[in-house]
């Protein structure tokens, strides 16, 4: 074991530095949210897999060491399932040009991963980060067995001991390489908010300050085409473009009273709200526009949430995201709603079967002058954001081109007494 140690921090070092630096330039030079993300992650991700493979450590006849199966975990989690799969076809290959002959027990602890990740793929988007480090090392733990059944089989009792230092050596690699990756995801997130808070802050101003002196003349326009419309000597046609223009201005108006909502909230009244109820009466509010547009509402909502807030402003929160939701399944779909507690949160998960959205679109969401629809503006989310971010908890945004997409509201639970009272408001909003 101790002659091996110069072998083993080789591989540690070949699976971590590469992905460090890579996520480091990533920052840098701002690729990650381009379409070359995932191409460049997973030729790194069979960089480290050859090499891993290249240089093993033997501790049995037959039996090698190495950390293979970091970088296909790594792809089948970070970047695809098929990219996993390529992953895996990658290294048999490599295998059988190195001579391997006997891959029986690689390729069945493979294609059990494979498997497993082919059932819960949908499901470990779901997970939280505890979650999913509980699953992976489940996962990781499960393939080891296997090859302890291999050493126990051909009665090698005494290599079991240095196969279980060599698989927690490797254990905590993973999860150092998850841990690594999910801490720069998070610093790019942050960075995110970053610039997204600066662009609010400068709407902002923009908005207080341009907002008076645009509404002037924009009344004015408005009194004499009521006034024009009242004139028995115009016709039809002229009627018709008076009506235009005066649907226009309301459209402008309207744009202007989203702008205005960034920069002077409305006074608040804050109590605690049963957000289930609210969740049902905006989807019942919304019920004929969903008819009109031929889209079915599935919903599973757990009774008696509870939050902090403003009933208003959460209602508009829900109506914001459910008519996003309508309006990308051009007059047909399947509108999905469910709202559940998960530990201290509440998880409101609204999803459509529409037209989807590309990273690079999923970036943006939520960014004021941004939208996916000709006439949109982008306010209507960006206030959503605002909304959510002031009652402490966030809205993430899932997305793929062709399948649909998935809003998940995460809001800090108010638990409440027996008489309706707040028992305990460790993560109560602040206003």
């Amino acid at each position: 074991m101790l002659e091996n140690v110069g072998y083993i921090l080789y591989h540690v070092l070949i699976v971590i530095f590469p992905i460090l630096l890579y996520y480091f330039l990533a920052i840098l030079k701002n690729i990650y949210f381009s379409k070359a993300h995932k191409g460049i992650l997973l030729a790194l991700t069979f960089l480290i897999l050859l090499l891993t493979i290249s240089f093993p450590v033997s501790y049995a006849n037959g039996f090698v060491y190495d950390l293979r199966i970091i970088p296909i975990i790594i792809a089948f989690i970070y970047i695809g399932f098929w990219q996993g799969i390529a992953a895996i076809f990658i290294m048999l290959l490599y295998l059988h040009f190195l001579g391997q002959t006997n891959l029986s027990i690689t390729l069945l602890n493979y294609g059990i991963i494979t498997v497993i990740f082919y059932l819960t793929k949908k499901k470990l988007r779901t997970f939280s980060f505890k979650k999913s480090l509980l699953y992976i090392s489940a996962l990781y733990w499960l393939i080891t067995l296997t090859r302890s059944y291999s050493l126990i089989h051909n009665k090698q009792y005494d290599h079991l001991l240095t196969m279980f230092l060599f698989s927690i050596i490797t254990w905590i690699t993973l999860i150092l390489v998850i841990l690594l990756i999910e801490t720069f995801k998070q610093h790019i997130k942050l960075h995110q908010e970053l610039q997204r808070s600066e662009k609010l802050n400068i709407i902002s101003q923009l908005a207080a300050s341009v907002a008076h002196e645009v509404r002037n003349p924009m009344t004015t326009i408005n009194g004499f085409l009521q006034l024009m419309k009242k004139d028995d000597n115009i016709n039809e046609q002229q009627l018709a473009y008076i009506n235009i223009s005066l649907s226009e201005l309301n459209r402008a108006q309207d744009i202007i009273n989203d702008y205005l909502s960034l920069a002077k909230p409305n006074d608040k009244t804050i109590r605690i709200v049963n957000i289930s109820e609210e969740l049902l009466k905006t989807i019942e509010l919304m019920t004929s526009y969903t008819n009109i547009q031929n889209i079915e509402v599935q919903s599973i909502i757990e009774p008696s949430l509870y939050i902090k807030g403003n009933a208003d402003e959460i209602k508009q929160v829900f109506i914001n995201i459910i008519k996003n939701g309508i309006e990308a399944m051009n007059n047909s779909g399947l509108l999905k709603i469910v709202a559940f507690t998960d530990d201290d949160y509440i998880i409101i998960k609204i999803s459509d079967n529409g037209e989807g959205m590309s990273k690079e679109q999923l970036s943006r969401v939520g960014t004021p002058f941004y939208s996916t629809k000709d006439k949109g503006t982008g306010i209507g989310l960006t206030i959503s954001f605002q909304i959510v971010e002031q009652l402490k908890g966030k809205i993430t945004v899932e997305s793929e081109v062709g399948f649909g997409t998935t809003f998940i509201l995460s809001i800090p639970i108010c638990k409440i007494d027996g008489n309706g009272h707040q028992a305990e408001h460790p993560l109560s909003a602040n206003y």
